[in-house]
């Protein structure tokens, strides 16, 4: 949603092809407001395809629905198929990759996009591209490194924070907020452990049903962290208000990162969540890996700590608490910093280095 609406304000008239949900439908304008995106793209929902590959049928519909005029097929993830598509009918293609292959087939069919000469492939990281070129034999030719981004417009860490907590139900106080997905290697149970004897309050935003949720509560209560609070699941547009209120912004992975489906991610990831922490404009607490480290700095935008490590973690917390000037560097540093990391920023730059005409 976020990268559709970038594209669409560099000037580029975008459709977003997408499938029907099961549940309710949502209107274009309605989605939109949901993700809280400029309402300047178009969005179509496609009945759901049934039987055998029913995701790459669904792909070649959205295709062959667009193919009158279309120049680009811009896709992501393993949405492989539309890709190669849309350089049969004489599009260009664009796949953005988010990490290794899950098959002999995608890796064929990436190796195709990116040998065609229409074909380019955008690798969130230099590191995983690295993988592809250095491991899986693909050429260092046709790639665009794209890390991800954030619209700051989206946040305005000068709102007043008693306002926001009011509004929230969030006591006074000194809060910590957690915003994300409750999986194992999210290091949720290091935090529940370091704040367990600090006077301080956490708010855990995310959670994909009430029974992890609760999982996670009973967890919290194990350790004796009873100044934990769970908000649920947010929409995106009500993620800033969260950051807003917050007092630091905590990202306490493991060392070893994994995806829902079990993919270990940990040297080449981009997590959206980390650009988000830095334009609120609030003091992050992140774990040293590779992933954040190559764009979160000990001491200048943000706290490092040995991931896994709840003294290492408990110890930057206190650090913040005793030093407020710290806490105001690190998060000046850091909303400057992102503002090179916008979407529009990213659309921009993967535009400039497509051949279009």
């Amino acid at each position: 949603m976020q990268m559709c609406a970038a594209f669409a304000s560099t000037g580029a008239e975008v459709k977003l092809v997408t499938q029907k949900p099961d549940n309710a439908i949502m209107s274009a304008t309605d989605l939109q407001q949901y993700y809280n995106v400029r309402p300047n793209f178009k969005i179509e929902q496609l009945p759901r395809s049934n039987g055998p590959r029913s995701t790459d049928m669904f792909q070649v519909k959205a295709i062959l629905n667009k193919r009158g005029g279309s120049k680009l097929c811009y896709t992501r993830g393993r949405d492989v198929t539309a890709a190669i598509v849309g350089l049969v009918l004489g599009m260009h293609s664009v796949i953005e990759i988010h990490g290794k292959p899950v098959s002999l087939r995608e890796q064929i069919m990436l190796r195709f996009i990116q040998l065609h000469p229409r074909g380019m492939l955008v690798a969130i990281t230099s590191t995983i591209k690295n993988i592809y070129t250095n491991q899986l034999g693909f050429g260092h030719y046709k790639w665009i490194v794209a890390p991800g981004g954030v619209d700051a417009s989206r946040f305005n860490p000068n709102t007043s924070k008693a306002e926001i907590r009011s509004q929230l139900n969030m006591e006074p106080g000194t809060w910590l907020v957690y915003v994300g997905g409750l999986y194992e290697g999210r290091g949720l149970d290091i935090l529940f452990e370091s704040v367990a004897k600090l006077d301080v309050k956490v708010m855990v935003v995310g959670g994909r049903n009430s029974e992890e949720i609760h999982n996670w509560k009973h967890k919290a209560r194990t350790l004796a962290a009873h100044n934990v609070h769970f908000s649920g699941y947010q929409a995106p547009k009500r993620v800033p208000l969260y950051l807003a209120a917050s007092d630091m912004l905590v990202m306490t992975y493991d060392k070893h990162v994994y995806t829902p489906s079990g993919e270990e991610t940990s040297s080449w990831a981009s997590p959206m969540k980390m650009f988000e922490y830095m334009a609120a404009s609030r003091p992050i607490i992140a774990s040293d890996i590779p992933m954040l480290n190559n764009t979160l700095i000990d001491e200048h935008n943000a706290l490092l700590v040995t991931p896994g490590d709840s003294t290492s973690l408990r110890t930057a917390i206190t650090r913040l608490i005793n030093n407020p000037a710290l806490g105001h560097h690190i998060a000046t540093n850091a909303s400057t910093d992102v503002v090179k990391h916008t979407w529009i920023n990213r659309a921009q730059h993967i535009m400039n280095q497509l051949e279009i005409r």
